[in-house]
């Protein structure tokens, strides 16, 4: 899951010792600590930059063929 800390809040991380970025970072989904820091309101869970940035463009739908105006009627 990935994961912020609030606004004002530092937040460890419980291995590296480092502080959780604003930006926020992906954690493990079942951690008790990250689960405790959520359930405490010390972070929040956010939506993953690299799943938004990986999402798929929208395109237009491709135009219709044009009419073909040399048939004799």
């Amino acid at each position: 899951m990935w994961i912020k800390p609030v606004p004002g809040r530092l937040v460890r991380d419980p291995v590296t010792r480092a502080f959780v970025p604003d930006a926020g970072r992906d954690v493990d989904d079942h951690h008790p600590y990250w689960l405790r820091k959520l359930r405490d309101g010390d972070v929040v869970k956010g939506a993953s930059p690299k799943k938004a940035r990986t999402a798929p463009a929208t395109s237009p739908a491709p135009a219709a063929p044009p009419a073909d105006v040399s048939k004799e009627s």
